[in-house]
């Protein structure tokens, strides 16, 4: 498990104004869940800071087949990995307070919402908790379907982005759904302490290509073509949702070709709001104490 800073690379004369950490779900990792297979344009590194170079950006990775697929013991060590890694990160006087920004695709939504939630809990993380003000959720799982329970929208996730059968997977997350299911009820309560943005796929999902033999694009894992994630399940319905739909499938909606991508430009609209939202309630409360 570790926690890589992509961007900047070295110090600069301005020092970074938020943080912004992508986190990866089932069948990925840390680089390749944002990389567009053609182009090989890791968007974290190679779009993102031309459009906000005022941000500090990271990628968590993590064993996410050992997280989701034994006890629900082991997402809370994962999410308290990166919870541990953050506040390593910031510990300096001029980081512990820097606005946070979380980008998860597909479970790796759940692992947030467990450092989050945990981060309430343990006054260790009290400063994860208070930094954070944004989160960017693509293509979550937080319930289940009209068409299907919780456990079995999951256990979709992980066929869509295996190569092979995983039946203690497919069995963990079935037998754990209920537990996972009521960290999203628990967590509800916090959403109002931030900007939640979900986005939510409009495709099916006909396969999987592993990043490993991306160059020549081999099909590793094909099933019947399907929604993976649908809007039911992508949606947390709070008040201060805002819930944005994605002309792309559960697996391409994190991996952008150009920096002229839809997706793409969505994503840094609403992450440049958050930071000038939290700038100007930061002015606002100087001008107040001045």
């Amino acid at each position: 498990m570790s926690l890589s800073i992509v961007f900047p690379l070295q110090a600069s004369a301005s020092p970074p104004v938020i943080d912004i950490v992508a986190v990866h779900g089932l069948g990925g990792d840390a680089f390749a869940t944002w990389t567009h297979p053609k182009s090989k344009k890791f968007w974290l590194r190679d779009f993102l800071p031309q459009q906000i170079a005022d941000a500090r950006i990271m990628t968590f990775g993590y064993n996410a087949h050992a997280a989701f697929g034994q006890s629900t013991a082991e997402i809370l060590d994962h999410a308290k990995s990166l919870l541990t890694s953050l506040v390593d990160k910031r510990e300096e006087p001029e980081k512990i307070r820097r606005p946070l920004i979380f980008i998860a695709h597909s479970l790796g939504g759940i692992v947030v919402k467990q450092a989050l939630f945990q981060a309430r809990l343990e006054t260790r993380y009290q400063s994860i908790k208070d930094a954070t003000l944004g989160l960017i959720f693509m293509g979550t799982p937080h319930r289940g379907s009209d068409k299907a329970t919780y456990g079995k929208v999951l256990a979709s996730v992980a066929q869509c982005v295996s190569r092979r059968p995983l039946p203690r997977l497919l069995t963990a997350l079935r037998t754990n759904s209920e537990v996972l299911s009521r960290l999203t009820t628990d967590f509800r309560f916090q959403l109002l302490d931030y900007e939640v943005c979900s986005f939510y796929e409009l495709h099916p999902t006909t396969g999987f290509t592993s990043p490993v033999y991306s160059d020549i694009h081999m099909q590793l894992f094909r099933v019947n073509a399907e929604q993976i994630v649908e809007k039911h399940s992508a949606l947390l319905d709070t008040e201060h949702e805002e819930q944005i739909p994605v002309d792309a499938d559960h697996i391409a909606m994190c991996k952008f070709e150009t920096e002229n991508d839809d997706i793409f430009e969505k994503i840094c609209k609403r992450i440049k709001r958050m930071r000038d939202n939290t700038q100007r309630n930061m002015n606002g409360r100087s001008c107040m104490s001045s």
